[in-house]
């Protein structure tokens, strides 16, 4: 289920899923894309729990973490500023949450370096002169 929201998240991010790029996708789009009920907590059947898309966007982190260096590498210098954005407000959305110590816990206190991996991105980026100007 986690593998499946990740797709469909970094669909979405990517301007997919009738999105604009740069976009998030909550759980309540995803499970309609999916056609799944999300977060049940009246009934036993089979849905989509915000643990699995906490999960999953935090996957999605790391998957833009890594976009922005290989944007870097094909001359895309915009790319790793949008992406920096969009992680360090998600990651001021996971401090916000309260997580018990779980997997999910460890996992989200990981978003930091994720964040960092990309400010490092960006800050060799203004070093070299090679940051687009802003419009």
């Amino acid at each position: 289920m986690q593998g499946i929201v990740f797709s469909i998240l970094l669909c979405g991010y990517l301007g997919g899923m009738d999105t604009a790029r740069g976009q998030l996708l909550t759980l309540d789009d995803v499970g309609r894309i999916l056609a799944v009920p999300t977060n049940l907590k009246d009934r036993d059947a089979f849905h989509l729990t915000i643990e699995e898309y906490l999960q999953s966007l935090i996957s999605l982190l790391d998957e833009l973490a890594r976009l922005a260096r290989n944007s870097v590498t094909l001359g895309d210098y915009r790319r790793p500023m949008e992406i920096a954005k969009f992680i360090k407000e998600v990651h001021a959305g996971f401090q916000i949450l309260n997580l018990k110590n779980d997997s999910l816990r460890k996992r989200s206190d990981g978003v930091k370096y994720k964040v960092k991996e990309v400010e490092d991105v960006v800050y060799d980026l203004s070093l070299r002169g090679l940051l687009p100007k802003e419009e």
